[in-house]
């Protein structure tokens, strides 16, 4: 099997066979003409063990390379043929090579390997040994030859030889790892000072920094990380993974700021391969910046004195906010439909005694999404329209309650659109979550039903998937089709990956709309990807592409430092929607605005011709003129 990426660093496995016909021959004949990505795909598949289908392409890179890039050309040639037991050949080959540029270290080593197929030691050893000569740090050379002095002088002779290639003029390699060697004996002190010493030399590679990051992390040292590596490191010249050896140790240090800022660069590499392990470092410094700010600002009492709390009323999903009102998206709700108003839940099994400001956590977050699900499902589903209210700190973040609203307190503060509300609690234990609804007419804030169920966490999804059922009951029973076509009920397995989002939304809603501020925010990144994620998997769900435009809406407003890091990713995902004819490709117009693709979105509406829906035309006006 092949392990790969996709275009969104999801990884994937396929059939060698499936990877030749479907990946390697194809990328190979579009890239024929290339010299570059044709390298890099040789190169790759060469690790992979398809030296038997490059013959040809092998001689192509050497014809490409001969005016650019010489002797990467003879020595891709040479490699090739030697793999493919064509010894004479690739021979020739490199001795040409070498009657055209001298003789250089990749052409020595590689024609010291062919002879070294044929048994000739001897003429292998002395060309070997005159490769690490002229570049004592070409790796595969010097590991070659160390390889040699050890299986012939045991560790001893490992190391006299280190010692021997360290003084090499300009050998930086060979001291690395002679400070391996070093540290692995305990003698820091003089491992440092040979880290120091190539560290100080303008000549090293990017793949010095990962070495040095490696070792120290391997050997109990990672503390020396952040002052050896950090001041050296650069995302965009160095290699990645001494940038992943670097967020370790910052990790390991619990210094989260260090680590959240070189996050960030590495994530607008857009380097798909390393992105499971950023997701998991994201966070990671994430909970550790909420500890840390955790530790600076309790919860807040909002008794009403100290704090001033305000109500963030939503009228429609929370996931059709941040659009910049695509009315041409949504069916609309008749404008006299009577309401059913949402509190959010309280958390009554362990809430605070008063109300208090919370940071999002995972049963906050759910005393909010409980109650913006039932709204969902009442404007998709009924006559009513489905209204929200949660409580905010003025300034702040949510409120939560640790007893259920008192629908007879609650009735006379209801407008008098508001029909019926809804109330209700969780009681969450270790071994079991119970959720208990109230359904309220406002007029007379009578109590109409009492519903409750039980179940164990992992099944509180499917729990209110229940809960909705018998609301929609109470409230006349369901339409046989959603208000909008688009719209289906999610599936019992993605309910609880649904609610986190619903959450997660609001939270973003929030801050746009000026409750609250965007260093608030505890795990953006995590907020702003978990719909891609979901629209990733559940490929036919439009509501988890919507809500991800919806959440990337948001973040533009309330101007996000991570944005930069979904462009391309975002670019690819709408491409996509436009192929599948998702909903979603009429949204595109927002997703220049929010990346500053100004000329584009110029162009989209100039081209709009007089049949073009007004309303929509009118939306692509409120985008174009809208500001982060």
């Amino acid at each position: 099997m092949i392990t790969a990426h996709d275009k969104f660093g999801r990884e994937v496995r396929i059939t060698r066979a499936q990877w030749l016909e479907s990946v390697l021959r194809p990328n190979l004949q579009q890239h024929w003409n290339d010299p570059g990505q044709l390298y890099n795909l040789i190169f790759g598949a060469l690790t992979d063990g398809f030296a038997a289908h490059l013959l040809e392409a092998s001689a192509r890179q050497l014809e490409l390379d001969r005016n650019v890039m010489p002797e990467r050309g003879f020595v891709v040639r040479g490699i090739v043929l030697m793999e493919n037991k064509r010894l004479d050949d690739a021979e020739a080959v490199l001795i040409e090579g070498m009657q055209q540029l001298g003789d250089t270290a990749s052409l020595l080593v590689n024609l010291a390997k062919v002879h070294s197929h044929r048994g000739n030691r001897d003429k292998a050893d002395e060309l070997l040994w005159a490769g690490v000569r002229r570049d004592p740090n070409l790796e595969n050379g010097l590991a070659w030859w160390l390889a040699i002095q050890r299986e012939r002088g045991g560790e001893e002779g490992y190391l006299y030889g280190l010692a021997r290639a360290s003084m090499l003029e300009g050998a930086w390699r060979p001291q690395l790892w002679l400070a391996r060697a070093r540290l692995q004996a305990g003698a820091v002190e003089e491992a440092v000072a040979l880290y120091r010493n190539v560290l100080g030399t303008d000549g090293y590679e990017s793949s010095a920094l990962m070495g040095i990051s490696g070792d120290l992390g391997q050997h109990g040292q990672g503390a020396l990380i952040p002052e050896l590596v950090g001041a050296a490191y650069r995302p965009e010249e160095h290699d990645p993974r001494a940038g992943l050896n670097l967020l370790q140790a910052y990790l390991d240090l619990q210094q989260w700021q260090e680590g959240e800022a070189l996050l960030q660069a590495l994530y607008q590499l857009d380097i798909s391969p390393i992105k499971p392990q950023l997701d998991k470092f994201s966070d990671a410094f994430a909970s550790l910046k909420g500890r840390a700010e955790a530790q600076e600002a309790k919860p807040r009492a909002a008794d009403g004195a100290a704090l001033e709390i305000e109500t963030v009323t939503l009228v429609q999903p929370v996931w059709t906010y941040g659009l910049e009102n695509a009315d041409w998206l949504f069916a609309p709700k008749d404008a006299q439909a009577p309401v059913v108003a949402f509190l959010a839940w309280s958390n009554a099994g362990g809430g605070p005694p008063v109300p208090q400001e919370q940071r999002e956590d995972d049963l906050g977050r759910l005393t909010r999404a409980v109650a913006l699900y039932l709204a969902e499902a009442t404007h998709y589903w009924t006559g009513y329209a489905g209204h929200t209210w949660i409580s905010v700190v003025k300034g702040g973040g949510p409120v939560v309650f640790g007893a259920e609203a008192d629908g007879a307190a609650v009735a006379p503060l209801m407008p008098p659109e508001v029909k019926y509300f809804v109330t209700g609690a969780l009681d969450a234990g270790v071994q079991e979550v119970t959720l208990r609804m109230r359904l309220w007419e406002r007029e007379g804030a009578r109590a109409l039903a009492t519903e409750s169920i039980s179940v164990k966490p992992d099944a509180v999804g499917s729990a209110v998937l229940v809960l909705e059922k018998r609301l929609l009951a109470h409230l006349g029973g369901a339409a046989a089709q959603p208000l909008d076509a688009f719209y289906a009920r999610p599936a019992s397995e993605a309910m609880g990956h649904y609610l986190v989002e619903l959450g997660q939304a609001f939270m973003l809603t929030a801050i746009a709309n000026g409750h609250g501020t965007k260093e608030r925010l505890w795990g953006e990144r995590s907020m702003l990807e978990w719909p891609l994620n979901m629209a990733l998997y559940w490929q036919q769900a439009e509501v988890a592409k919507i809500m991800y435009l919806s959440g990337l809406g948001k973040a533009y407003h309330y101007g996000s430092k991570l944005l930069p890091e979904f462009r391309q990713r975002t670019l690819v995902f709408m491409k996509e929607a436009a192929r599948n004819r998702s909903v979603v490709a009429r949204l595109q117009p927002l997703v220049w605005k929010v990346f500053g693709m100004q000329e584009e979105l110029a162009t989209f509406l100039r081209v709009q011709g007089p049949k073009a829906d007004p309303a929509y035309v009118a939306w692509l006006r409120r985008v174009v003129a809208s500001s982060g």
